[in-house]
């Protein structure tokens, strides 16, 4: 795998041998404490900022560098801990690990050629496909990649925090001491409710998947962490140890298999109720720039 990955940065000049390199170290050093976080918390730190950081002074002016860096570094951590999270998953199931890897590797290659072919079938049959033009297939995530890519690779972190942006370089700093404060007082007060459920990380990390999510996003999640990991486990343990782990596999399986009916049943159905029509402004066109009254 190694060796595929470096003959693929070197031929599509990608990225030199030494970055794949250094991205995978990266990655292998970032895996385990996110992952030990994230076991705790449920929550993945989006640490992509310090793929882009690092690829940014290394290679400035290098956006496919910096995108390369990022993918070899940052979302090789973030398949590493899904993966950890099916063969859990697994084990819960009483299923052999070999097994379960052996369906993460057969799913691995039948996704490649499944998400290229969705993809390039979508830029062949939507018009104004990422555009406003063609909503609802507006391509937020795909929007927020390419600015990541101008502002770290074209312009680079020397211009980024040069002037007035300097001071945002000490925000690192204080992401590091922030936590510190909270967790003397949890030490000071241990039988105080709200010191001992405030967790910085989890709160700074929430605030960062805003920027390229709908909001009702945040809404659904906060009301079923409440309702599954706090009403049920205070009120209902014994259940909520039997099954919330399975209903979690089940919620996904069921996203998964409706998006997948819902698109091909509804495709030329148009339900007319209070939850289809126009409240907002904004609710057909959420990137417009400026609304008219």
């Amino acid at each position: 795998m190694y060796a595929m990955g470096i003959a693929s940065c070197q031929v599509f000049d990608l990225l030199p041998w030494y970055g794949f390199l250094l991205a995978i170290l990266l990655a292998a050093l970032l895996t385990l404490p996110v992952g030990l976080v994230e076991a705790v918390s449920n929550f993945q730190y989006a640490l992509g900022v310090i793929t882009e950081l690092v690829a940014g002074y290394i290679w400035p002016g290098q956006p496919t560098f910096n995108a390369s860096f990022k993918m070899f570094g940052y979302i090789t951590m973030k398949q590493a801990l899904m993966l950890t999270k099916d063969q859990k998953l697994g084990r819960y199931m009483k299923i052999p690990p070999r097994h379960v890897f052996i369906c993460q590797i057969l799913g691995t290659v039948i996704a490649v050629f499944v998400q290229l072919s969705t993809a390039f079938w979508l830029m062949n049959t939507v018009k104004g496909i990422c555009t406003d033009e063609g909503f609802p297939f507006t391509c937020r995530q795909g929007r927020l990649f390419y600015s990541t890519m101008v502002i770290w690779g074209v312009l680079g972190p020397q211009r980024q925090f040069t002037g007035k942006y300097s001071i945002l370089y000490w925000m690192f700093l204080v992401g590091v001491f922030l936590p510190l404060p909270f967790w003397l007082l949890k030490k000071r007060y241990p039988k105080s409710f709200f010191w001992r459920h405030v967790n910085v990380p989890v709160a700074l990390t929430y605030i960062g998947y805003m920027p390229n999510a709908p909001t009702h996003n945040f809404v659904m999640f906060t009301v079923f962490c409440f309702v599954f990991n706090h009403l049920l486990l205070k009120y209902k343990s014994e259940w909520w140890q039997k099954y919330n782990f399975a209903l979690t596999a089940a919620l996904d399986s069921g996203l998964a298999v409706s998006g997948i009916v819902g698109y091909f049943a509804l495709q030329n159905v148009k339900p007319s109720w209070w939850g289809t029509r126009e409240h907002c402004p904004l609710s057909s066109q959420p990137f417009a720039a400026t609304v008219t009254k």
